[in-house]
């Protein structure tokens, strides 16, 4: 069985540093992981999902990538990448890449063609306006509590870390429409990683639509602080896509 190398892509939102707890883990049991730096995306004038898209598959087209299916793992707002990476790597990609499965890692259920700011509540998304300056949104962080923060992240050179790598994204990221690609509709393929009881809506949409959901009494932040139960989580996921595929 040809292993998969599992492609973590983090939040827009949060730096490249998120996944980095987690890939050392798999890398430690042999697993190979690629982790796709998203971040100088938004020094550029946009549009940004193309750009997303391609920073990803830009790190899959590296000489020292091997070609072996790949399982996406994309965390919060990175889910709605997922569907369009897929066709991306399976028929736009040189090479192509067989994408075993996508895990959707405590994210909203992609809604192609729609905006983030369109599928927010009025309220929240008049608030996303207003922190706006220049057309620039401050780090998501400045909409939590300070010690919420502390909460899901106690070490403080880690927060400290975590925080300096926080993005300020432009606001036309969150009006800009997302790809029109759909989720995979094969439950052999596609999983959800639910680690916040947050999320707990959304697992159970996804479970309704007959696809595998995987619960963890955790934090949606909880890879940076417990990798290897988040690692447990997804190399089982990736045998599971593994077993269903052979």
């Amino acid at each position: 069985m040809n292993q998969a190398e599992l492609v973590l892509v983090h939040d827009p939102l949060a730096g490249d540093l998120f996944w980095q707890p987690v890939a050392g883990a798999l890398r430690v049991r042999g697993r190979t992981v690629s982790v796709p730096s998203l971040t100088a995306v938004f020094d550029t004038a946009g549009p940004y999902y193309p750009e997303l898209l391609d920073a990803v598959a830009r790190r899959l087209a590296a000489p020292s990538a091997p070609a072996a299916p790949v399982v996406l793992a994309g965390h919060s707002a990175a889910g709605a990448l997922l569907p369009a990476l897929r066709e991306l790597l399976t028929r736009g990609h040189r090479p192509p890449r067989t994408v075993a499965g996508t895990v959707y890692v405590d994210a909203p259920w992609p809604l192609p063609g729609r905006s983030g700011l369109a599928a927010l509540p009025p309220e929240q998304a008049a608030r996303l306006r207003e922190l706006a300056e220049d057309g620039v949104l401050p780090p998501w962080d400045i909409c939590f509590a300070e010690q919420d923060l502390i909460d899901a992240i106690p070490d403080p050179v880690l927060r400290d870390r975590f925080r300096a790598g926080l993005p300020r994204l432009p606001l036309a990221y969150f009006q800009e429409p997302a790809p029109a690609a759909v989720p995979d509709p094969d439950p052999a393929r596609t999983a959800y990683l639910r680690l916040s009881p947050r999320y707990e809506e959304t697992a159970m949409r996804v479970e309704a639509l007959g696809h595998r959901v995987l619960r963890r009494t955790a934090h949606h932040l909880s890879p940076l602080t417990d990798p290897e139960a988040t690692a447990d989580a997804l190399e089982k996921l990736a045998l599971r896509f593994a077993l269903r595929s052979a």
